[in-house]
């Protein structure tokens, strides 16, 4: 009797649990069963500014041949309302310091990258090696901190230049 009295306590414990829970994170909306926050402000015409929103783009050219060096064109934005400190781009074949970018504010630099011939590869990798068609170059990170001292780290898109 005691044991079956302990199971309907731990049950009743379990239910009173749950619902504490489903209480505490917001009322139930019972048409697609999704939470929904309390808000009891009354706010008009309101727009959001992102404090922190940086990006990163590179771009080079849509074809080139193997054995040839290419320009890849980078740039880091701040689109943010706040400027961002100490702003790293990096990948495996450069370290830029781009320092600080103010609200509104884009750096740019560019690298040259040497696109081997197959026979360049085969040397390191075997006869049956080949450059991929496309060529690819996978994107560059940039890490910054913002005002609050909060670190970030973002990626750029990659490339894909088709070889003739």
């Amino acid at each position: 009797m005691w044991t079956n009295m302990k199971r309907k306590i731990g049950l009743l414990g379990i239910i009173g649990l749950f619902i504490l829970v489903v209480l505490a994170s917001g009322c139930t909306d019972q048409k697609n069963n999704q939470t929904t926050p309390v808000n009891n402000s009354s706010t008009t015409n309101t727009s959001t500014v992102k404090e922190v929103d940086v990006s990163a783009k590179m771009t080079g050219p849509a074809t080139a041949t193997k054995g040839s060096t290419v320009t890849i064109n980078c740039s880091v934005t701040n689109k943010g309302s706040k400027p961002v400190q100490n702003v790293l781009a990096h990948s495996q074949d450069f370290d830029k310091n781009l320092g600080t970018l103010n609200a509104g504010q884009t750096k740019t630099f560019t690298w040259n990258m040497y696109i081997p011939t197959d026979k360049q590869v085969q040397e390191d990798f075997g006869t049956n090696t080949t450059v991929s068609n496309p060529f690819s170059i996978g994107g560059f990170a940039v890490t910054f901190t913002d005002n609050n001292g909060s670190k970030h780290t973002i990626n750029s898109n990659s490339l894909e230049i088709k070889l003739s």
